[in-house]
Formats: structure tokens, sequence, C-alpha cells
């Protein structure tokens, strides 16, 4: 009978051993009273964290291109804003007011927040310079007044403005397979067709999302004969090849003679 009673006291003195023991532990606790921290988290758009960005004007039609750069918080929240410094490193060709502006004012954690975003504007139209060449834009995380440094801090922003030469594999197959659908490659007529394309998503989103799923943003992705003008032939041809040939032929008419053949190209009668 008395077994029973010694386990349960032993048993009991085991716990309080392990009780005591947990006590003792030293726990790290997070010491509010420490100087916090930021760093740079950019995720790419294969949700890839990135420590850099390179950009080219292609076929966008627009003068400007925004690359938002989140800079986020290591430790606690605050009840005022925070102000961080990004300064400009080394290797950097790109000169503010020439080739970007970047936001100043929005260098800072505000008020309960945890995170933030820096806007760098890549600006076209100044510099030609861009049409030959590419300008990069080195950026450095350092401490301030408010806050620390941790982690990345570095972050890189390349751009161009050089127009692509040579058609694209889907535009030269287009030609070749579909000459009734297609002009002759031009960097100007390229940007139409876009511009074009990218309007319809209003009026279609579906099927533009469709396509720059498959493709890529202008068609990145795209090859041959698998290409848009394969797979999207009807669609392209009411909605943007029929505005296209008006245009081309206003503004290029020697672009719709198909060579070696000499044939002057024609709409096509399935044109609305």
């Amino acid at each position: 009978m008395k077994q029973p009673y010694i386990t349960k006291l032993l048993l009991g003195a085991a716990a309080l051993t392990a009780f005591a023991a947990c006590e003792d532990t030293d726990y790290q606790l997070y010491d509010t009273g420490q100087k916090d921290s930021a760093y740079i988290e950019y995720i790419d758009e294969n949700d890839q964290e990135a420590t850099s960005v390179n950009y080219s004007f292609g076929f966008d039609s627009r003068t400007t291109y925004t690359v938002d750069l989140p800079v986020k918080l290591m430790g606690m929240t605050s009840d005022a804003d925070r102000s961080f410094t990004l300064e400009v490193a080394d290797g950097t060709t790109m000169q503010e007011g020439v080739h970007y502006t970047i936001d100043h004012e929005a260098m800072r954690i505000p008020a309960g927040a945890v995170e933030t975003v820096v806007p760098i504007t890549l600006l076209r139209e100044n510099d030609p310079l861009l049409l030959e060449q590419e300008f990069t834009l080195n950026l450095k995380l350092v401490p301030s007044a408010d806050l620390d440094v941790v982690g990345q801090t570095t972050f890189s922003v390349t751009y161009s403005d050089i127009h692509p030469t040579v058609a694209p594999e889907w535009w030269a197959a287009g030609i070749s397979a579909f000459s009734s659908s297609i002009c002759l490659y031009r960097y100007e007529t390229a940007v139409k067709f876009f511009e074009l394309f990218y309007a319809m998503e209003e009026v279609n989103p579906t099927v533009v999302h469709e396509m720059t799923d498959r493709y890529g943003d202008y068609f990145v992705n795209a090859t041959d004969y698998q290409g848009p003008l394969a797979m999207y032939l009807s669609f392209l041809n009411k909605y943007v090849l029929s505005p296209l040939w008006d245009w081309v032929n206003e503004n290029y008419p020697e672009d719709l003679i198909i060579p070696p053949y000499n044939i002057p190209w024609q709409k096509p009668s399935n044109f609305s």
C-alpha cells in the first residue's frame, strides 16, 4: 500500500524540480528600450526577394516608370513617424532630376506602421543617351537618428530606353505565316500595337490578362508560331490589327509591302 504513495511523492518532487529549473531559465526578451531598425525587402514579379531591378521601356509608351521600394521595420511600432536615410552609393550613373526622382518625404516609417514604400520614378525624356546605354542608381540604407539598420540595406535600379531594332520572334513569324494580318516591323508600329492591345483591358480584361499571363507584359515570353498571332489571331484582328492597319497606312504606307514578293499588304476581309 505504501508503494503508490512513495511513487506520488517522487513524481511530485520531480515536478517541483522541473518547475524550479524553468523559473531559473534566462529567457531572451525584446528590449523595448533599444533602438529599432529598418531594412529593405523588395519582392519581384516571381515572388522572390530581389536586391535589384532592371527595367527597359521597350514598347511601353509611357514616359515614366515607378519602382516602389519597400522599407520595413525590425522592432516595435511607435506613436510617432520615424525617418530613415537612403544614400546614393558608389557606382551610380543616374542623375536625380534627369534620370529619376525619389520621394524624400516617403523616407519614414509612419506612426503605428511596420513598413512603408519609397517611390523611385524613372524618367524617359531628359537624356538622349538612354537610347544607347543603361543607367544605374545604387542606394544604401544607412542609420539615422530614429532608426538603425539591419539585414538587407542595399538596392540597385538599372534602366534604359534602347529601342528593339529587330522584330520579336512572334512578330517575324507573323509576317511569314499570317502576312494578311501584320505589317513590317518598325519600333513605332510595335509601340502602337501594344497601345491598342492594352487599351482593350477596359473592354475585355479577361482575354488581355489571359494573354499577358501566358506571354508576359509586352509579350516578352512569346515565341514564334505559338505566339499571340497564332493563338489569338481572331481577337487581335478585331481589336488591334484593324486599327493598326489604318494607323500604318496613314503613317508608314511603305511598310504595307511584304518583301521579297513586292505584294501590297491587303486589309483582311474579316477586319471590322
